[in-house]
């Protein structure tokens, strides 16, 4: 058998074998036939391309490097090096080979395709972002697959342009329903699921037909958490709803009725949302989860612990509703400590996961970057609950004051304070040109590239700030509980 023909066998069991997304053994096949293939470019190119997809990108660079050199004006190969350079997250020379590659092969999708990965990888300021989505729809207009479909959605989701990147995702998915791409990026455009359906369905479905498929297992394995995420939220609003409430002179019978009513129609709705969770989720998978100590354990016994100390701070509130300090209100202030943990329990879970998925050397800043969040709907709930501080303010304020409105405006500042203290810590371990608040405010504004100085200054202001808002809120909120109205001591 000749060389040729011998190439051509090895690059048909290659091409099976990626097919069954199996690249180890694809780079097992590839290693044990280099020294037949030194010279062939076919060769270097599917063992760099299957190093890729086995995220030994060091590696894939060599293989790339090795094509490039043999066919040194192929796209295709100058591709597998550049998706080599970004999984090393090597930006500057990802964007600087792009864009090398654009001006030799204008009409390409590839080249346009791997300029936008490469502009998020450190993005600057806003033109990075918005270079970025231009680059993804030049892409698309030239190949519209499943993955030129993801990429403009995403970059669109990026720079808030929700209606667009539901418009992409629908268009994607509407010739490609099957396509893992899309299915995995609709958790992260808002409004997607009214497009997708019941997602979770269309994950499990992956893995079954992909068992070591580890970014839609991490997918998977986030519902629950989120689900844990979401009803935490929902008890905060109940405790809120309860000390604006109690403002208000309502006599003890009603303020009782409430309370009971509220904790009889919460109790309902986390039953029913279980219930239709489990449904669509694989068998006896919900349960694990929520009791499985690394991922949603933790989360859901602060959700229980806060549940009954809710309950009965606000029975023991409604029980006794005196404008000074009682054991109601103090029930609820030890509720709010226990939901914060909570929340910062879950979200630390959810980073994890969605770390997961990266290489491990580049685990640790993906973590970073999930948990400082990737936009300003990261901290919608945050904004309200401070919204809802204020307005504690103006009510109790114009109402004389009372110790269990003080309980709620506290609860805010705790849950303030314990996010903040958390991010503060965090971003101890986070060099200046990488700042995650850098991202999130060259998304909104049109600023030149700042120094390393000048980015911590941006990260710092922000987190003074927060920790300024959760120390107005906490020292109003200590006193009206303690004095009972403002402006006693």
């Amino acid at each position: 058998m000749s060389e040729a023909d011998d190439l051509k066998l090895l690059s048909a069991r290659y091409d099976v074998l990626i097919a069954r997304q199996r690249p180890h053994d694809a780079v097992r096949l590839l290693e044990g036939q280099a020294a037949h293939h030194q010279d062939q470019p076919l060769y270097w190119a599917m063992l760099g391309n299957a190093l890729n997809l086995e995220e030994k990108y060091a590696e894939a660079e060599h293989a790339a490097r090795r094509t490039v050199e043999l066919v040194p004006h192929n796209s295709a190969a100058q591709s597998i090096l550049l998706q080599a350079l970004i999984g090393q997250r090597r930006s500057e020379e990802s964007v600087e080979l792009a864009r090398f590659v654009i001006e030799q092969f204008p009409e390409e999708s590839d080249g346009h395709y791997w300029l936008s990965r490469a502009l998020l990888l450190h993005p600057k300021d806003r033109q990075d972002f918005i270079a970025a989505y231009q680059a993804a729809r030049r892409a698309l207009s030239f190949q519209a697959d499943e993955w030129t479909f993801a990429q403009a959605a995403q970059t669109a989701a990026l720079i808030d342009e929700d209606q667009e990147a539901r418009t992409l995702l629908a268009a994607g998915l509407a010739q490609y329903p099957q396509s893992r791409e899309l299915i995995l990026l609709s958790r992260h455009i808002r409004g997607a699921k009214k497009i997708v359906g019941q997602r979770q369905e269309l994950v499990s479905g992956i893995l079954r037909t992909s068992p070591s498929d580890g970014r839609a297992e991490a997918d998977l394995a986030t519902d629950p958490v989120r689900w844990v995420r979401q009803h935490l939220f929902y008890l905060w609003y109940h405790l809120l709803a309860f000390t604006f409430l109690a403002v208000v002179p309502l006599p003890a019978p009603a303020l009782m009725l409430i309370a009971l009513l509220a904790g009889g129609c919460h109790a309902g709705l986390i039953i029913q949302s279980y219930r239709q969770l489990d449904e669509v989720l694989p068998k006896g998978y919900l349960r694990e989860q929520l009791t499985d100590p690394v991922r949603a354990r933790n989360g859901a016994l602060a959700y229980v612990a806060s549940g009954l100390l809710i309950l009965a701070g606000t029975v023991s509130a409604a029980v006794h509703p005196a404008p000074t300090l009682g054991v109601g209100d103090m029930l609820l202030v030890v509720a709010a400590g226990v939901l914060a943990a909570g929340l910062i329990s879950v979200e630390r879970t959810i980073s994890r996961l969605e770390a997961s998925i990266h290489p491990e050397e580049h685990r640790a800043e993906a973590y970073r970057a999930f948990r400082f969040g990737d936009n300003a709907s990261s901290y919608r709930r945050y904004w309200l609950a401070a919204l809802a501080g204020i307005l504690l303010v103006m009510i109790t304020e114009s109402t004389g004051g009372d110790a269990t409105g003080g309980a709620g405006m506290l609860s805010i500042g705790i849950l303030w304070s314990i996010k903040t203290l958390d991010l503060a810590h965090l971003s101890r371990a986070v060099s200046g040109g990488e700042n995650p608040w850098v991202r999130g405010s060259a998304r909104s504004q049109e600023t030149q590239t700042k120094s390393d100085l000048e980015t911590r200054f941006l990260g710092a202001r922000f987190l003074l700030t927060l920790l300024l808002v959760s120390f107005i809120i906490c020292t109003l909120g200590v006193d009206l509980l303690v004095g009972g109205f403002i402006g006693v001591p």
